[in-house]
């Protein structure tokens, strides 16, 4: 099976052919004047520690602060994020703001959007905002790190998260580490394309099991790929339900599971990009899935920050 490891090709291309970026709908540009007041009113806050964040009260009210510091701007910049998220691709890439060390003004934009939420406090991985950097990915059977492959985050969760938000800090010096996402109605189209209509009407209505966290209580959540409007996937949550012997699929579903892996891997519909120093990320986690491109091993600093969102 084809992965972003086998496949050929410079940067932002796959087999060959180019992969479109991230369209202009899906950008937000921030005015140097707000991103300085915004970098301000963070900065007028104490500092607070990673642990601490994990009370939603604080999280509200750092949130709080900075918008009544500057109310016309930071509403401004979370309607344009909202409006959006609303639209393929469902995601919108915040260019031009500054960020404090004590991520205040990080944890501030989230809480506009909902509680942040996370594993349980424990270094180096779990912390409410996550700091990833290369060392810290989960290895893959199959080659390379889970990281490279499209995935859900929080599949593993009984309900995933809506939304999750990461900044650069430090973007690889190599130009490894772009970031793919393909949303659910591009992946819908590609298996209806290359798969069938009997295949997609599978993954829409036949539920999947997906292993829960051992932290989550443990145990298997059953929930189907495409179903409800979204999409939900990470191959490796699935097999590890498989492998725990909790679970069993019919060889026609898992053949449709092989077939769609095949399928999202090699489709040149996801879009790329290169996220750069101070850039913010937002994605729908229900309706997006995302992965980014291998990193040479060795020398690099690259190092992203992320939050999980639930909004309901």
């Amino acid at each position: 099976m084809n992965s972003f490891l086998d496949l050929p090709g410079d940067p932002g291309t796959r087999q060959g052919r180019t992969l479109p970026p991230l369209p202009e709908i899906g950008r937000v540009e921030v005015p140097s004047e707000l991103a300085l007041e915004l970098l301000a009113a963070a900065e007028a806050l104490p500092r607070y520690g990673n642990e601490e964040f994990y009370a939603p009260a604080l999280q509200l009210y750092v949130s709080d602060q900075i918008r009544r510091t500057c109310p016309a701007g930071f509403a401004w910049l979370v309607g344009a994020i909202k409006n959006r998220l609303a639209e393929h691709p469902y995601c919108v890439l915040v260019q031009g703001l500054q960020f404090d060390e004590g991520n205040r003004l990080f944890v501030a934009l989230n809480r506009a959007f909902g509680e942040l939420v996370a594993r349980p406090y424990e270094k180096p991985r779990a912390q409410l905002v996550h700091y990833i950097e290369p060392t810290t990915d989960i290895a893959s059977v199959r080659g390379g790190q889970e990281s490279e492959r499209l995935h859900t985050d929080t599949a593993d969760w009984e309900t995933p998260v809506e939304l999750i938000s990461m900044v650069c800090v430090r973007a690889d010096p190599g130009g490894g580490g772009r970031s793919r996402i393909l949303d659910v109605d591009v992946a819908r189209a590609e298996v209806l394309q290359h798969l069938g209509e009997d295949v997609l009407k599978l993954l829409e209505t036949e539920p999947v099991p997906w292993q829960l966290a051992p932290y989550r209580g443990g145990g298997v959540k059953w929930r189907p790929v495409l179903g409800a409007g979204g999409l939900c996937w990470r191959r490796y949550t699935i097999d590890l339900a498989l492998d725990s012997g909790l679970a069993k699929l019919s060889e026609k579903m898992l053949a449709a599971l092989t077939a769609f892996e095949e399928v999202i891997s090699t489709t040149t519909r996801a879009v790329d990009f290169l996220m750069r120093e101070g850039e913010l990320l937002f994605s729908d986690n229900t309706r997006t899935i995302h992965a980014r491109t291998p990193i040479t091993p060795g020398g690099t600093k690259r190092l992203m920050i992320r939050s999980w969102i639930r909004t309901s």
